[in-house]
Formats: structure tokens, C-alpha cells, sequence
């Protein structure tokens, strides 16, 4: 019975975490969005002092097979800025962005470039 029990709750997880897309931006406070704009994104560590608050990921998908592929770093990053504001961030660090023009099963695309960085304060 517990096995049952976990592999359920490991189906609907899975399936939750299928869908994942950048934040709302109506989810926002005023000031949060207002501070979207100043977000600093590096390639590489700046030569300043910093914490890394954390690891921040963004994303653009395609979830519709017969849609023109119109997916962008444009988009993806502007989800690392928005997770990085939600952690208090002045910049995102070490940013990378990579484009899976296969099916991407785990965010439920059929295109996307996901973008990775570290969130810092200065």
C-alpha cells in the first residue's frame, strides 16, 4: 500500500513539474516588477564582491507540435530575471542559455531554450 501510495504521488509531481514555465508577472509587487528592469546578467563573475543567493532558470517553450517554433533568449532570460528578483538579487552570474530544438519532454515542449544562472547580491 505505501509503494502505491508513493508512486502516485511521484506520477502527479512529475506531471506538476511537466508544466513549468517562468513566474507571473502579475504575481508580482509593484516594486518587484519595477526592479525586473535593473537586474544585471553576466556570462561570466564579475570583478565585485557578491553572495550567490541561489541557482535561477528560465524558460521558453513551444508547447503547441503545429506552431511555428518561436522560441527565444530573449524570453528565457527574462524568466532568470524575474525568479532572481524574487530572490532579492541585484545581477544573475555565470548565465547560460541552450536551445532544444527536440521535444522536451520534462517541461512538456516541443521546442525551448532554457536559461541557467546564479542570483547575486552585490
Amino acid at each position: 500500500m505505501k509503494f502505491r501510495t508513493l508512486a502516485v504521488f511521484t506520477l502527479v509531481s512529475s506531471l506538476l513539474v511537466a508544466c513549468a514555465s517562468n513566474p507571473r508577472v502579475e504575481d508580482l509587487t509593484p516594486q518587484q516588477r519595477a526592479k525586473i528592469s535593473s537586474i544585471q546578467i553576466f556570462q561570466t563573475a564579475p570583478n565585485k564582491q557578491y553572495v550567490v543567493l541561489g541557482t535561477v532558470t528560465g524558460l521558453s517553450c513551444n508547447r503547441n507540435k503545429y506552431q511555428a517554433q518561436d522560441v527565444s533568449d530573449a524570453e528565457a532570460i527574462q524568466g532568470i530575471k524575474i525568479n532572481a528578483v524574487l530572490l532579492g538579487a541585484d545581477a544573475v552570474i555565470n548565465t547560460f542559455c541552450q536551445k532544444n530544438s527536440d521535444t522536451d519532454w520534462i517541461n512538456n515542449c516541443w521546442a525551448s531554450v532554457k536559461c541557467i544562472g546564479e542570483a547575486v547580491k552585490f
